[in-house]
This record gives C-alpha cells, structure tokens and sequence, in this order.
C-alpha cells in the first residue's frame, strides 16, 4: 500500500505545477524566471540529497552522460509547457500534456514498429473524443487557448512521451536519488541554455523576490518529489497500476484551476476529463486482469 501511496501523490504533485506558475505568472514573473528557478531550487535539494546519502552506485562518465541525456525531454516539458500556460488556461494546457498517451504510441510505432493492437487503437479513440469535450470546443468554449499555446502544450506532450521512452530503457536499478540527481542535471542545463540569452539582459528584483516562494514549490512539486516517489514505488507497483495512479494528475490540474484560479470548468469539459482518465485507465486494467 505504501508504494501506491507513493506514487498516487507523485501524480498528485505534478497536478498542482500548472496553478503555482500561473499564480506565479500574476506576480510578473514570466517563463524563463519560472522554468529555470524550478529546476535550480529542485537541482539544488537533490544535490544535498546525493550529497548525502549513503547508496551509491560507481558508474562512468558515459553512464553519467546517459541520464542526462536522458533527463532533456523533462526540461523541454518544463519549457513547452510553462510557455503554453502562458496563453492557454491550466484546464486546457493540462489536457494537452496528457496526449502524450496516443504520441507515445506513435513514436513506439515510428522508432520501434511496434503497431498498436486493438485495445490500444480504441483507448487512443477513446482519449480524441475526450479531449474534444474537455476542451471546450463542442460548446463554443474558448478555453483561453490560442493557436500557439495550442502548439506548445502539445510539443510538451511529445517531450513526456519521449521522456517515458528513455526513463524505461536508461539505468533503471540505479537507486533512485542518484538516479533523479543527473537526470535533472540534464534537464537544468539544457533549461538554462534555452533561456539563457533572456536570462543575460537582466531581471528585475522584485520580481525575482515575489517569485522565490513559487519557486520553491515548483521545485518540490516538479523536480523532486515526484521523481523520487516515483522511483520508489514504480519498481514495486508495476507500470500498469503506475499509469492508471499517475493519471491522477488529470483531474487534480482541473480541479485546481476551478477552485484556485476561477477557470470556467463546464459539464461537458468534465465529462471530458473523465473519458480521458477512462482512456488512460481502460487498456491497464485490461493488462493487470489478462
């Protein structure tokens, strides 16, 4: 149970990113301030953890190499999706992020050949006509979205199914706190080069003061805790149970939003969030009964 457990508030966790950086972004903070001090602060607690712990592992410079290569895709999620917030409501940008489900599909089939099997083929349908209704669109809702933060949500997507790919096949028995630390070594450098030209003119200080609590929540909620639950608990679980626990972020994104930030949520944009989770969920318990 603890292991559940673990992992259900690592999904939880991811859930809230999206209300903290736009209530972030109402303090005048924009995306390079958020997505870098996220993964600075979040970097920083995982070095003093590696610094510290005791389970360690030698491994060479090329394995090093490998988990930060690895840990790229994590910050392009960061980047893609922080940019997408900016012009899209946290309801809209988080179903955005969850096609990563049916992408991740596809890039199997593009990289690997491996064709999609007939449970597979009508989750993904399944997922389409959910995110139609969560979006909006079928009521004539808006949602905030523009056609940027459209693309933006949906290149953060194709970086989590990326992700997922590598984080399967890099290093997995490595314990789970060094394991984090040089993927997200990865991630910050690569963060850090992408912003780096807007970092170098200057940011102002009053922002960067007002920012310093959100960032310590993003760094919590987006780099350490969940990783570090999820190494803990994925291995023991199985990554059939882990996905329909890491859906949790859906509805926790959504709800947040409602409550924390006053999105206009409607019915039928709900009914959508539960086709999605419906999509996600269908194909695992499948597996977990077969």
């Amino acid at each position: 149970m603890r292991y559940i457990i673990a992992v259900f508030i690592g999904a939880c966790s991811y859930g809230v990113l999206s209300t903290i950086v736009k209530l972030a972004y109402r303090t005048g903070a924009d995306t390079s301030l958020v997505t870098v001090g996220q993964f600075l602060i979040g970097w920083s607690v995982l070095f003093v953890c590696f610094f510290f712990t005791k389970r360690k592992q030698k491994i060479g410079l090329k394995d090093k190499i490998k988990l930060m290569l690895a840990g790229i895709p994590t910050g392009l999620v960061g980047v893609f999706y922080y940019l997408s917030l900016v012009t899209t409501e946290a309801s809209l940008a988080i179903i955005l992020l969850f096609q990563f489900v049916w992408i991740g599909f596809l890039l199997e089939f593009l990289i690997y050949r491996r064709s999609p099997d007939k449970v597979t083929t009508f989750s993904v349908l399944i997922l389409m006509i959910g995110t139609i209704l969560a979006s909006g669109v079928i009521n004539g809702e808006e949602a905030g979205a523009s056609l940027i933060g459209v693309i933006y949500g949906l290149l953060a997507a194709v970086s989590f199914a990326l992700f997922i790919l590598t984080n399967a096949t890099v290093l997995p028995k490595l314990p789970p706190i060094q394991r984090s630390y040089y993927m997200v070594t990865g991630s910050m450098i690569v963060v850090v080069v992408i912003f780096s030209p807007i970092l170098s003119k200057g940011l102002d200080p009053t922002v960067i003061t007002s920012f310093g609590y959100f960032g310590i929540l993003l760094g919590l909620f987006g780099v350490v805790i969940p990783p570090l639950l999820f190494a803990y608990g994925m291995p023991k679980i199985g990554s059939a149970l882990g996905s329909i626990l890491g859906s949790a972020e859906l509805p926790v994104a959504v709800l947040l939003s409602m409550v924390i930030l006053e999105e206009h949520v409607t019915v039928i944009q709900w009914c959508g969030v539960a086709i999605i989770f419906l999509g996600i969920v269908y194909p695992n318990i499948l597996a977990r009964s077969g």
